[in-house]
């Protein structure tokens, strides 16, 4: 097999560790998320983190399999969605997530408390979604 399955086990791991660390969060009360910065930068690290350890995961198995190179993040997905290794109803909430990454880092005045507090309570099944995708196409039951 042309993957580096270590690697890819390991981006996994961090993804699992965020997802963990992401659902403590989203165990708080609103009111409470939003009292103390520490739990807001916290979820926005532990976010940005998972999303990149996607699009990681994304690059190389994109690079090993000789597939399109990607020109941006949200391309990554694109690319896994059109060679099915990831389902196509979800390439757009992918790209979004990878667009969401990209205001973490460079427009991070224009993310606040209660969007990232509703990201905790709907989005987090994404994550595991994606795991669940890159298992299937490995032959490995990866969560």
């Amino acid at each position: 097999m042309p993957y580096d399955i270590e690697k890819i086990l390991k981006k996994i791991t961090i993804i699992r560790n965020c997802i963990k660390n992401l659902e403590e969060l989203a165990n708080l009360k609103p009111k409470e998320f939003v009292s103390d910065f520490i739990y807001y930068d916290s979820a926005k690290y532990n976010l940005q983190i998972a999303i990149e350890a996607m699009i990681d995961i994304g690059n190389h198995i994109i690079s090993r399999s000789g597939l399109d190179s990607p020109k941006t993040y949200a391309d990554t997905f694109e690319i896994l969605g059109k060679y099915n290794i990831l389902p196509i109803d979800m390439v757009n909430t992918y790209k979004q997530m990878a667009k969401f990454r990209n205001r973490i880092v460079h427009f991070y005045d224009d993310v606040n408390e209660e969007e990232i507090y509703s990201i905790l309570q709907n989005n987090l099944i994404d994550f595991k979604k994606y795991i669940n995708s890159i298992g299937a196409f490995l032959g490995q039951k990866l969560i």
